[in-house]
């Protein structure tokens, strides 16, 4: 049976990525107790299956799950750069259609 690190790795591929990426936001949080004492720590916030959930996150590993969600927001940006390309593609499809058919018939026609 494969680690998660392993399926990560595997499915990283498939994208064509080799960093991981993750879908959240890093919060700090500071909570004081009762004699005044605050303790600071951050929790990574990602939705599951339509609901909020929240994942305790260790400090030694707190850089790297920044960079985790850093290359998440990139990589967003770019699909969504890459689909309004596409939509463009096909928006302009049907003029570039129309002008070769005119040049097609001004050329068969003599003009």
């Amino acid at each position: 049976m494969k680690t998660p690190e392993a399926k990560l790795k595997e499915t990283l591929l498939q994208l064509g990525q080799d960093r991981p990426l993750l879908a959240g936001s890093l919060s700090r949080v500071e909570r004081t107790d009762k004699q005044g004492r605050t303790t600071v720590y951050h929790l990574l916030t990602f939705k599951e299956a339509g609901r909020t959930r929240s994942v305790y996150v260790p400090k030694g590993m707190l850089k790297e799950v920044e960079r985790w969600t850093h290359n998440y927001r990139r990589i967003k940006g770019l699909l969504a750069e890459a689909s309004m390309l596409s939509i463009d593609v096909i928006r302009r499809h049907v003029p570039e259609e129309r002008a070769a058919a005119a040049s097609r018939r001004d050329r068969t026609s003599g003009r």
